[in-house]
């Protein structure tokens, strides 16, 4: 007989190493872009490489918190309806689907245009994961156990994060296809390594989240 607890876990853990993995093949796929004996013509390639490896990241986090929130439902550590989880898994598979639209290396010409939604999206989400974790400190009638408290709230920094990032390497889109067109400056280097040097921190704290909520999940410390 199916154990669907079992199951659920397992997806779960499946993002999250995903989520890891793939976020480090980003970063060293970014840090091979500041190489400066690559060609641009190489840079390219790494960069195509960067957006490709890039998407699983960020579809693993579309899934985490319906997936998550399963596990509490059926564990019950949340006491949600069937139809919120519902509504959650909904949800996550459309923003899988406005992220594979958008992010994708073969992605549509029209699917760039959905950018703004998804910068909408992002300030939604946190916005309702803010109210929860506040709504889940101050009652148990959403959430019981204090390590999923913490779960949700750094799953909220997260989203936090992401906005940062998403605002910070604006510049990076334009500079690159300056790279592409016109060749290696000095000018367009400069901006393409300062904006991959400033998001290294803001990646690290990624994982730092990443792991630190594998962990709160296998162990639930308190």
């Amino acid at each position: 007989m199916l154990d669907y607890t079992t199951l659920f876990v397992f997806i779960h853990i499946l993002l999250m190493a995903f989520w890891l993995g793939a976020d480090m093949g980003t970063y060293y796929s970014a840090m091979l872009i500041l190489n400066k004996d690559y060609s641009p013509a190489q840079k390219v390639v790494l960069a195509r490489v960067l957006q490709g490896v890039d998407i699983f990241p960020r579809l693993s986090m579309t899934l985490i918190l319906p997936s998550g929130m399963t596990i509490a439902t059926i564990r019950g550590w949340a006491p949600l309806n069937i139809e919120w989880i519902v509504l959650l898994w909904i949800v996550g598979f459309l923003w899988a689907w406005l992220i594979w639209t958008i992010h994708r290396p073969t992605a549509p010409k029209w699917g760039k245009k959905l950018l703004p939604l998804e910068n909408i999206w992002n300030w939604v989400l946190l916005t309702i994961v803010c109210i929860a974790v506040l709504f889940s400190f101050l009652s148990d009638l959403f959430i019981t156990e204090n390590w999923l408290k913490v779960k949700l709230t750094l799953f909220g920094i997260t989203v936090g994060v992401l906005i940062i990032v998403n605002i910070m390497f604006k510049p990076f889109g334009p500079a690159f296809q300056k790279l592409v067109s016109e060749g290696s400056t000095p000018e367009v280097e400069q901006v393409i390594s300062s904006l991959i040097i400033r998001g290294k921190p803001w990646i690290w704290s990624i994982w730092i989240i990443v792991v630190v909520n594998t962990a709160l999940g296998l162990f639930k410390p308190f």
